[in-house]
């Protein structure tokens, strides 16, 4: 800060700054290209090593795809359990490829996709937001509806039901439905519940599991299934509510991690519930929040997040920016070390102008500046994309060296893979990745299909080379 005079002689312990709420967005372009890294053998992520690499190689550095060119792509999706990757059009189109087990790609089937791939289903409709869960996809239009796919075991989906046509089968739905929500804004998946923010009034809801507490209901649904033993389970539920101890706080923005979440009111709070493990809730106690609670922060209501803040939930952890752009984060922030029970300033990314920061399972992905930056514990398939002279993983925030001095526009994270959206013309000169023709999961027999799942444990891997 450049002090131009100084009057008056009273003193306080912390400086008190204007609320000039500073607005990080920058006039750069808001659509672009895609960029991947990562694992591409899609029942495998998360399982274990590919047994075909010249199939499925990792993609170590960002790489664009062949696919996708020529499509100005307006948002990437991910999620911190998610197998799959969703991206949305500038015309509201959506594509997704992936892991497929439970319809998550919304194709109408459950084989898994290598190439993107169009949700025919939702031709004509505009679609302008999405998140991915572990299993479930959502998406919200620009008429406020919401449309989901994929499991729906717990009712994530928000449906209103749970359809089951045998006791013990899980509710796939393979193409999308409508959610029982409107005027629907935003939306978040955690890995088996979701999160809509709805309404001018900014009211949240949600929908799925509630183990943790993390539905912010007051309750974590749990209840015994049998009276002469203990057989703990968790009540599902389908039909979004509103979650009431956030009524009367417009909330503006939404974030979940496998199991808890983050909502910032239009006020510049912030309250997060769920699972309290590794402090990822940042109320100095590993307890659960079956509620909302607001998180304290250095310095108060002197210390705001602004109206555009960006915020982020990975599986342990939890990010948010406050006054001047500054990131806080608690949580378990690495695979070794003590826990962060509470909001602390991330030193790593300070004075950085960032656009977006992006949570996997264990990894990590920002943008800000002309740079882009990744880093967490890697599973070694190329998804931190620091090329093949780089580490597998990286303790601290790490330049992406071939984005250097390249504009990305925004990240996304999934298990075992990081999605980049990058200016068109920046996206020239960098390497390219045709995905192979995808093969039909075979049938069963009596006609029906099999689900993609991974090989048994145990089970011989195909021998390279051969069929």
């Amino acid at each position: 800060y450049e002090i131009a005079e100084v009057t008056g002689v009273q003193t306080c312990a912390l400086p008190i700054f204007v609320d000039r709420r500073k607005t990080m967005a920058d006039d750069g372009p808001k659509e672009g290209e895609v960029l991947f890294c990562g694992m591409t053998d899609w029942k495998m992520i998360g399982r274990g090593k590919t047994d075909n690499e010249d199939q499925y190689p990792n993609i170590i550095e960002p790489t664009r795809i062949a696919t996708l060119k020529g499509i100005s792509i307006a948002k990437v999706c991910g999620g911190s359990a998610t197998s799959m990757c969703m991206v949305i059009a500038t015309d509201g189109r959506v594509f997704t490829w992936g892991r497929n087990e439970t319809g998550q790609l919304g194709l109408g089937d459950v084989d898994n996709r290598s190439a993107p791939t169009e949700v025919k289903a939702l031709a004509g409709i505009k679609v302008v937001d999405g998140a991915c869960g572990k299993s479930h996809t959502v998406v919200v239009t620009a008429d406020g509806n919401a449309y989901a796919w994929g499991s729906n075991k717990h009712g994530q989906l928000g449906v209103g039901s749970i359809a089951r046509t045998k006791p013990k089968e899980d509710d796939n739905r393979l193409a999308p439905v409508q959610c029982s929500v409107s005027a629907c804004t935003a939306v978040s998946c955690g890995a088996e519940f979701t999160m809509w923010i709805c309404g001018d009034d900014g009211r949240l809801l949600s929908a799925g599991l509630p183990q943790y507490g993390q539905l912010g209901h007051g309750t974590d649904g749990e209840y015994n299934m049998a009276t002469s033993s203990v057989k703990l389970a968790y009540e599902a539920q389908p039909q979004p509510l509103v979650i009431s101890a956030l009524v009367g706080r417009k909330i503006t923005k939404v974030a979940s991690g496998h199991n808890h979440t983050i909502a910032v009111d239009a006020e510049g709070r912030f309250h997060t519930w769920g699972f309290g493990g590794y402090g990822r809730l940042g109320h100095k106690v590993q307890k659960d929040e079956w509620t909302p609670k607001m998180v304290e922060i250095q310095g108060g209501d002197r210390n705001l997040c602004p109206a555009d803040c960006v915020v982020a939930a990975g599986q342990t952890t939890s990010w948010v920016t406050a006054l001047m752009g500054q990131m806080y984060c608690f949580g378990r922030l690495k695979t070794t070390g003590d826990n962060t029970m509470y909001p602390v300033p991330f030193m790593d990314l300070q004075g950085w102008n960032l656009r977006s920061v992006a949570c996997g399972a264990t990894t990590y992905a920002a943008c800000g500046e002309d740079q882009a930056i990744t880093w967490g514990q890697g599973g070694g398939n190329g998804e931190l994309g620091y090329g093949p002279d780089g580490p597998k993983s990286s303790a601290n925030p790490k330049l992406v060296d071939s984005l250097g001095q390249k504009h990305v526009i925004q990240v996304a994270c999934g298990v075992g893979h990081t999605l980049f959206l990058i200016k068109p013309s920046d996206a020239e000169g960098l390497p390219e990745w045709e995905p192979p023709a995808d093969v039909p999961t075979p049938a069963a027999p009596g006609g029906k299909k099999r689900t993609s799942a991974a090989p048994k444990k145990g089970a011989p891997a195909a021998k390279k080379g051969k069929k």
